[in-house]
C-alpha cells in the first residue's frame, strides 16, 4: 500500500486557512516520497463519502502560494454530520480511504470537527484499518480547548478591532446624541467581542462590552446605555451574536424572523432585536450594525502573526503524523507575552472534543458590561500593529484683534 495523505477542511471558514492547507501541502511534498501524493476532499467529508478528492500535488507551485493571500476555504466545507446511528457512512468513507490508498490524514477545523476526528479515528482503529490522523484547529470564535489561540482568531479579532475603531471614529462626526451597537460572532464565547477593548488603543474604543459567559439582561443594559449617554452624548456598544437572558435563550430567538427555528443553526442576527429593544427607550439616532461575514473571511486585513502560524501548524501535523502521532491536534503553547513566544506541541483528542473553551471571567468587568485591560495582553500580540490616527489638539480659535 502507498501512503497516500489526505487533507479535509472542515466547518466555517477563517481568514487563514488555507495558510494551514499551503502548510500541509508543501510539508508532505518535503516528505515524499515517505508521503506519496495529497489528495484534498472536495467540501469536507462529504467529498471522502462521495470519493471525490483532488490531487493536490498536480497544482502549479505560484496557485500554491497565492493559497495563503486566498480568503475562505480553497476545497470547500459542509456542515454535514456523519450519521453515528449506523456504520453507512463510515463504511464510505473507509472505501474511499483504501481506494486511494491513504495512510494519512489531515483534518482543519474547530472542536466539533475534532469531536467528529475522533469519532473517525475511533471507528478506523476499530476496523484494524492502518492510518495516522490529526487534527489542524481553527476557528474565530477561539472556542478550542488546549491551545493558547487558534488560528483564524487573532484574524477575526484584527478585522473587529479595526472595523470598530473606525466605526467609533465614524461616530464623532456629527455633534448629535447617538447609539450604535455592532454585532459580533461568538457563539458560547466571548474572546472575540473582549477584543474590541483594543480599539481603544487608537484612540477612540467601544463604551460598553458584552460576552456570553454572564447573561444578558436587557433592562441592564439599556441602563448602561442611558449612562454613558447622558454621560458622553453618545454611546457605542459591543454585543455577541452568542449572549442569552436569564431564561437561556439567545437573543436572536427573540425577534420574529428567528423565532421557532433551531438556535444551533441559525446563529447570529441580534441586531434587528437590539435596534427594536433600543428604539423603545430613546428617541436619538441609532445605528445596529452587524460585521457579519467579513470577520471570517477578511484576508485583505489578516493578522500576519495568524497568517505565520496557520502554515506552521499546518507543516507541524504533518511532521507529527510522520514521527507516528495519531488521534491528536497540534496546538500552540504561549511561553511569554513580551516578547510573544509560543511552541508547538500535540495533545490527544479526547483533551479537545465537544469541549467549548470560555473568557475567563476574570477579565470581564464586575458590571458584566467592559473588559478589564489585562486583556490587552493576550490580544495584542496576535492582532499585531494597529492603524495610528490623527490625535489633533483641537484648540479652539479666537478673532484677531483689528490693527488700529
Amino acid at each position: 500500500m502507498k501512503k497516500n495523505a489526505l487533507y479535509i477542511q472542515s466547518g466555517g471558514p477563517t481568514a487563514v486557512i488555507n495558510a494551514s492547507a499551503y502548510g500541509v501541502i508543501e510539508a508532505c511534498r518535503e516528505y515524499q516520497p515517505d508521503i506519496h501524493r495529497l489528495y484534498a476532499s472536495a467540501h469536507g467529508i462529504v467529498g471522502v463519502m462521495e470519493g471525490k478528492l483532488y490531487d493536490c500535488f498536480a497544482e502549479e507551485e505560484g496557485q500554491l502560494e497565492l493559497l495563503k493571500e486566498t480568503p475562505s476555504m480553497a476545497f470547500g466545507s459542509c456542515r454535514y454530520e456523519v450519521r453515528e446511528d449506523t456504520d453507512i457512512d463510515y463504511e464510505k468513507i473507509l472505501d474511499t480511504l483504501k481506494r486511494f490508498q491513504i495512510y494519512y490524514i489531515f483534518i482543519n477545523g474547530g472542536n466539533g470537527s475534532a469531536a467528529a476526528g475522533l469519532r473517525l479515528y475511533q471507528y478506523l482503529t476499530g476496523k484494524n484499518y492502518e492510518f495516522r490522523l490529526m487534527v489542524i484547529p481553527k476557528t474565530v470564535d477561539n472556542d478550542i480547548a488546549g491551545i493558547d489561540h487558534a488560528p483564524g482568531f487573532p484574524s477575526a479579532a484584527r478585522h473587529v478591532v479595526t472595523s470598530i475603531a473606525e466605526l467609533v471614529h465614524d461616530m464623532h462626526t456629527y455633534d448629535t446624541e447617538l447609539i450604535m451597537v455592532a454585532e459580533v460572532m461568538g457563539r458560547n464565547t466571548g474572546f472575540l467581542a473582549a477584543a474590541s477593548l483594543a480599539a481603544g488603543e487608537t484612540g477612540y474604543g467601544p463604551d460598553l462590552i458584552y460576552v456570553p459567559e454572564v447573561v444578558f439582561d436587557p433592562e441592564q443594559f439599556i441602563q448602561d446605555v442611558r449612562n454613558v449617554l447622558e454621560r458622553k452624548g453618545k454611546c457605542f456598544v459591543v454585543v455577541p451574536e452568542g449572549v442569552r437572558t436569564a431564561d437561556g435563550k439567545y437573543l436572536f430567538e427573540n425577534t420574529t424572523v428567528n423565532k421557532g427555528t433551531d438556535p444551533s443553526r441559525n446563529m447570529g442576527g441580534i441586531t434587528p432585536y437590539l435596534n427594536a429593544l433600543l428604539r423603545e427607550h430613546f428617541i436619538c439616532k441609532i445605528r445596529c450594525i452587524d460585521l457579519g461575514l467579513m470577520q471570517r473571511c477578511a484576508v485583505h486585513d489578516a493578522s500576519a502573526l495568524d497568517l505565520e502560524e496557520a502554515e506552521l501548524l499546518g507543516r507541524s501535523a504533518v511532521e507529527a503524523a510522520v514521527k507516528g502521532a495519531s488521534g491528536q491536534m497540534v496546538t500552540l503553547l504561549r511561553r511569554q507575552d513580551v516578547p510573544y513566544q509560543t511552541e508547538t506541541d500535540s495533545i490527544p483528542l479526547e483533551q479537545v472534543a465537544e469541549k467549548d473553551r470560555v473568557l475567563d471571567l476574570a477579565y470581564v468587568t464586575s458590571e458584566h458590561n467592559y473588559i478589564q485591560k489585562t486583556y490587552l495582553k493576550y490580544i495584542l500580540p496576535l492582532i499585531g500593529p494597529l492603524p495610528e490616527y490623527a490625535s489633533l489638539k483641537y484648540v479652539t480659535a479666537v478673532p484677531e484683534k483689528e490693527e488700529d
